[in-house]
């Protein structure tokens, strides 16, 4: 075999993960390495130390052996909460442990990552497959399969009971799927299974002399040592980190311990959970919400200030400029301070106007409604109201949407109709400003759900064009798209790009 064709260190070390039927000491893959191909660095141990580090798939166990995540899988238990009054209507959004569990390779470079569909079935009922694609909201989940369907209807499921899910052994990764109803929960057990999860997370934060750690990074760990192996699975971690306080949220799912929480971390801290809220209309890893289905990546919705801000141009139009109301005396006016609030009177602002202005008042109330079939119900009649209304077609793009394909059609045509509704004079004026223009903010988030869109159906230049000309609209950059597109354009090689792209913004301390 040429010298170019033989396998890297990398690849050679996961041969050696794969065929162990145990847990390998550091020292035994270095052996087994050896054997299959000498080693001819100065430092081989250090060679196959970069190798480990680059796996996703290959985890310490934490007494002194790795361990194939594969081969560790079967017997884990994971409980999937349902979230919605009537779940078998509405896509299953996996939890992070979930979605590991059932793709381990879920974070690996293209060579060794598998997405296919797990084949799963029910503890005593027919098989059926469970996809990795984004069902609503930019959530990993999938549509509900027709077996599981059956199974929530028959057992009348509703918010608060869960689906339990069995990784089992075999050639493969799959999974056997059960239900538990609230009512049937074990409390004590589950209350005691959430403590012995939380010790082990504070566990490897003192093992590691780690600061901070994302979720994602603590989930292969704690399966790679058992925790969820047990008839009685813990609650979702992210809700057991919020719960204990000994540990604390960074922000951008980040956790660290509180005891190591300093005032220069906690204000860092504060300005991850405060893009992370401008992002995804919440925060994760805060405990319980209103809102039951998390928002977990980069798609939602305009927030409450926003809508606020749109009564207040509203309020200001119907007043009129005069020379001594700027716009400080007339929000002091607006709090009840000082001399502009009699004039202002208790009318507050005048009603919406015109069709859009309607339907976009009414895509406010749908992007905080708490059911997922209000939040479509509003967004349709928002259409109805004006079909000029970008918001609304994003909004059915993130819940209704059970494929790439069905949500890129919906984004695409919030993009039309958010360029209708700004006309092409803001696009030769208003370059460089959008997104602080009230305005362009649905045409915006239609763009960036389209960009993300066309990027799952491997559409890759079409999407990085667009994230690429939403930087020039708005430069400043009020969406955290530089940080997705930053990750785009490595994915794809683009050095040079992603060279002048992080240029392009030297005082951003982001850890992209």
């Amino acid at each position: 075999m040429p010298a170019s064709a033989e396998p890297s260190y990398t690849d050679l070390v996961y041969d050696v993960m794969r065929a162990a039927d145990w847990p390998l000491t550091f020292q035994e893959i270095v052996g087994e390495v050896g054997r299959r191909r000498s080693v001819p660095s100065k430092n081989p141990k250090a060679t196959i130390r970069g190798a480990l580090s680059q796996s996703r798939q290959i985890m310490n166990d934490g007494r002194g052996h790795y361990v194939y995540m594969p081969h560790v899988l079967p017997g884990a238990v994971l409980r999937q909460p349902l979230t919605e009054k009537k779940p078998a209507n509405h896509p299953l959004l996996y939890t992070e442990e979930v979605r590991l569990s059932l793709w381990p390779s879920f974070f690996e470079n293209k060579m060794r990552s598998d997405r296919r569909p797990v084949r799963a079935r029910l503890s005593d009922g027919p098989e059926f497959d469970l996809a990795l694609n984004s069902p609503g909201r930019g959530a990993w989940g999938c549509a509900i399969p027709e077996p599981l369907h059956d199974l929530l209807v028959e057992k009348r499921a509703q918010a608060g009971d869960a689906l339990l899910i069995r990784m089992v052994g075999g050639d493969t990764v799959r999974a056997e799927v059960s239900f538990e109803a609230r009512r049937r929960r074990d409390e004590a057990a589950i209350t005691q299974r959430n403590q012995d999860l939380a010790d082990s997370v504070f566990q490897i934060f003192h093992e590691r002399g780690a600061q901070d750690l994302p979720i994602w990074d603590l989930i292969p760990v704690l399966l790679a040592r058992g925790i969820f192996h047990t008839d009685v699975p813990p609650e979702p971690l992210d809700q057991v980190l919020a719960a204990d306080p000994r540990l604390v949220s960074t922000g951008m799912i980040g956790w660290t311990l509180a005891e190591h929480m300093t005032p220069a971390m906690a204000a860092e801290a504060e300005h991850r959970r405060s893009v992370e809220q401008m992002l995804l209309g919440t925060s994760i890893g805060q405990g319980e919400s209103d809102d039951p289905i998390p928002l977990p990546f980069l798609l939602g919705g305009g927030s409450p200030a926003e809508s606020m801000f749109a009564q207040i141009k509203r309020l200001l139009g119907g007043l009129g400029p005069t020379p001594d109301q700027n716009g400080e005396v007339f929000l002091e006016g607006l709090l009840g301070i000082g001399d502009v609030a009699p004039r202002i009177g208790d009318a507050g602002p005048p009603p919406p106007e015109t069709p859009l202005e309607r339907a976009q008042d009414i895509m406010y109330q749908a992007w905080q409604a708490r059911s997922s079939r209000k939040r479509v119900q509003l967004a349709r009649k928002a259409l109805a109201t004006s079909p000029d209304c970008a918001d609304a077609y994003v909004l059915l793009g993130n819940e209704t949407a059970n494929t790439a394909e069905e949500a890129a059609d919906f984004y695409a045509q919030g993009v039309a109709a958010g360029e209708r509704a700004l006309g092409p004079e803001a696009f030769l004026h208003g370059v460089g400003d959008f997104w602080g223009i009230l305005e362009t903010r649905p045409y915006m988030r239609a763009r960036l759900g389209l960009a993300q869109a066309l990027w799952a159906l491997e559409r890759h230049q079409e999407a990085i064009d667009h994230l690429q000309d939403m930087l020039r609209l708005n430069p400043g950059e009020n969406q955290g798209i530089r940080y997705l597109l930053l990750g785009w354009l490595l994915d794809r090689g683009e050095d040079k790009q992603a060279e002048a792209l992080l240029r392009s913004y030297p005082d951003d301390a982001g850890a992209s």
